[in-house]
């Protein structure tokens, strides 16, 4: 009787945010949907969220996940993929080094927004730290 309730108890979940989900793919604009379609023809698992005045869509694109920031005409503001962390600058890394000693990169991201790359890397969940293009430490006002 417990497996029962358990089961239907997850299936009614799983209705609600598949249906939440198509509520928010139903208010997307088709101007958005259409240039995201051209710019990632392959992508899959596509997930839109409103961000400000932008869109922001979540997806694999040959099996690699990213994250796009479209603005209202769907013009891609911002990307975010996510990256190795031999993939940081030297700098960020003898940063990470010195400052996070022993604790393990959870995750590092490669942010584009227009010609400014940044990295993102997460060392302690809750807590992202930024660096730029060269690998300099920014700081963002969340330390």
């Amino acid at each position: 009787m417990k497996r029962l309730i358990l089961i239907s108890l997850c299936t009614v979940l799983i209705c609600f945010s598949v249906n939440a989900q198509k509520g928010v793919d139903a208010k997307v604009p088709s101007v958005l949907k259409t240039s995201f379609a051209k710019l990632y023809p392959k992508a899959t698992d596509v997930k839109w969220e409103k961000e400000g005045a932008n869109w922001e869509v979540a997806f694999k694109n040959l099996s690699k996940e990213m994250t796009v920031a479209l603005d209202k005409k769907g013009v891609v503001t911002e990307t975010e993929v996510p990256i190795v962390a031999t993939e940081l600058p030297a700098a960020a890394l003898k940063y990470l080094a010195e400052k996070f000693k022993g604790k393990p990169i959870l995750s590092a991201d490669k942010i584009t927004a227009g010609k400014k790359v940044s990295y993102e890397v997460v060392v302690q969940k809750g807590k992202a730290i930024m660096f730029d293009e060269a690998g300099k430490y920014l700081n963002t006002g969340k330390d």
